[in-house]
């Protein structure tokens, strides 16, 4: 009796991998064979395909690092043409001045079915910036790059549906995009915290120091401000120094004091006033000195003299990316995200002098993960887990092949069903990197039936009347309800045996017996494709 493709992925899962050779480091400035690249696109990528493997094998991995810190994606003209269909595209400047703070579509006077309306906009910005941001990830020629962004975009991660954010997480995610071009971490700091969206996101836009203009006037009216200090408490914790770095509830509270004033631009407000008030507007995010704390502060042990307004921000900002406990932290987890769960404490170490001696640069940083020896080794027997957008967007790379994967929705459901569409973390910790949060009975099962769907082609990454035409039921709330209609990339085992690579004798042995289908399913669902 011929073995059920899923009895035959427990069956890979039983069996141990064939031991891997050792290798030596990487030569950071020699051509990458085939082996090494495939691997290269597998840890910073999404699967090979034919044109990003022949691409990538004409590079150094110092190239290939370099190109992904510096280098924007290139998309092809059907993505772009989707990206460009969406709310999104739209300047944020004219959406602002009509749903933003003051807008002209947020009358207070508006009828319940104007409401719903209006929350119905919101929402398309929401549903189109996840779409837009997994589109862009599919289908970039420089697959290291949103790798690259996405990490960041989970380190200083903001939650989309919240108020305004709706408005704000494409720019934002062009913001970190653009300060990450710099290769420098404190560039990222400065552009996550600079942004609206992290205001809002840690509800420090209306963070008002008591002894301010602001609260004495707010006072008067009988209203209370006063200081928030979530965005200093995160920014210490999450984005910087650490937990356990050694700072107190007093430093969070310091920082607090010199954030105030930080917050976002309103339509309400009068350009007059602000000039008059000495405002400074960046974008759409406005520092009011008029609800600053103007005292003397002393945090991690520097004094901040009084008087100091925005300049204090950045030097506060400042003090806090060059820390040696930040390199560390940063070295860490990107070790943690880039070569194991448990990285060895040499490397990390490598990797945290490298970000000291270059101020911070991220290229500086991870060049010594890249020149290790435990890297080389990983590249020969990845242990890596894939999280669930890394799985999706492999699968979607692996069938298509270098097809344009536009069909945004299918995307942002799939990976919505389980647990990891982009922008929508709730808490400001992001998403975790360690196998432990992702693998279960439960996720694993979820992985095989998308192998098997996409298999039998029954999931349209893809639009268009052509080909094998689908229907599928979204499984996330922008498309709960709604039929999609898309066209499912034709699959065929060599295609996906590509991208997949090597396969253990076990695997081979598993798939030989099995349908064209049945052997797709299999090495989608195999051990081999699901670590990177």
């Amino acid at each position: 009796m011929r073995a059920s493709p899923i009895n035959a992925f427990l069956l890979t899962l039983a069996v141990s991998w064939s031991t891997a050779c050792l290798a030596a480091g990487l030569n950071l400035d020699g051509g990458m064979d085939e082996h090494t690249a495939r691997a290269m696109l597998t840890r910073f990528g999404y699967s090979s395909t034919p044109a990003a493997l022949a691409a990538t094998m004409n590079l150094s991995p110092r190239q290939y690092l370099l190109r992904a810190v510096q280098k924007d994606s290139v998309l092809p003209p059907p993505v772009m043409e989707e990206i460009r269909s969406l709310p999104i595209s739209q300047p944020l400047d004219e959406v602002w001045h009509r749903l933003g703070p003051g807008g002209t579509a947020r009358d207070e006077g508006l009828d319940p079915e104007a409401r719903k309306a209006l929350q119905r906009e919101e929402g398309a910005y929401v549903s189109s910036a996840i779409q837009a941001r997994l589109l862009t990830m599919a289908n970039s020629d420089n697959p290291g790059h949103e790798v690259l962004l996405s990490f960041w975009l989970n380190h200083f991660s903001i939650y989309a549906p919240k108020s305004l954010d709706k408005l704000l997480a494409w720019d934002y995610v062009r913001a970190i995009e653009e300060a990450m071009r710099d290769d420098s971490f404190e560039a990222l700091l400065r552009a996550s915290f600079y942004h609206p969206a992290m205001q809002v996101y840690l509800d420090n836009a209306q963070s008002t120091a008591e002894t301010s203009i602001a609260a004495q006037i707010a006072q008067e009216r009988g209203k209370t401000l006063g200081i928030n200090e979530n965005l200093a408490r995160e920014v210490l914790e999450l984005h910087t120094l650490g937990v356990d770095a050694g700072y107190t509830q007093k430093d969070v509270q310091e920082l607090a004091r010199i954030l105030t004033g930080a917050g976002i631009y309103s339509t309400r407000m009068r350009d007059q006033a602000l000039e008059k008030a000495g405002a400074t507007r960046m974008g759409l995010f406005l520092f009011d000195p008029r609800r600053h704390d103007f005292g003397e502060k002393i945090f991690l042990g520097t004094r901040f003299p009084a008087g100091q307004g925005l300049p204090e921000i950045d030097r506060a900002l400042h003090l806090i990316a060059i820390h040696p406990t930040t390199a560390k932290r940063i070295a860490l987890k990107l070790a943690r995200r880039f070569l194991s769960d448990d990285p060895p404490p040499q490397v990390v170490d490598a990797m945290t002098e490298g970000f000291r001696r270059s101020n911070g640069k991220i290229s500086a940083t991870l060049l010594p993960l890249l020149k290790s020896d435990a890297f080389a080794v990983s590249l020969e027997k990845p242990t890596k887990f894939k999280e669930p957008v890394d799985y999706v967007l492999s699968i979607a790379r692996a069938a298509c092949g270098d097809a344009p994967i536009n069909n945004g929705l299918i995307l942002a459901a799939t990976t919505m069903d389980m647990g990891q569409a982009p922008l929508v973390h709730t808490t400001p910790d992001g998403y975790p990197t360690q196998e432990s949060a992702w693998l279960s009975p439960a996720a694993m099962a979820k992985r095989v039936r998308l192998s098997m769907e996409v298999a039998a082609e029954k999931v349209p990454f893809a639009q268009g009347d052509e080909g094998a035409s689908v229907r599928l039921k979204a499984m996330a709330d922008m498309g709960k309800g709604r039929l999609m209609r898309g066209t499912a990339c034709r699959v065929d085992s060599s295609t996906v045996k590509h991208a997949v690579g090597p396969l253990s004798a076990t695997t081979e042995a598993a798939a030989k017996s099995l349908s064209e289908r049945e052997r797709v399913g299999l090495l989608l669902a195999s051990p081999e494709f699901m670590r990177r």
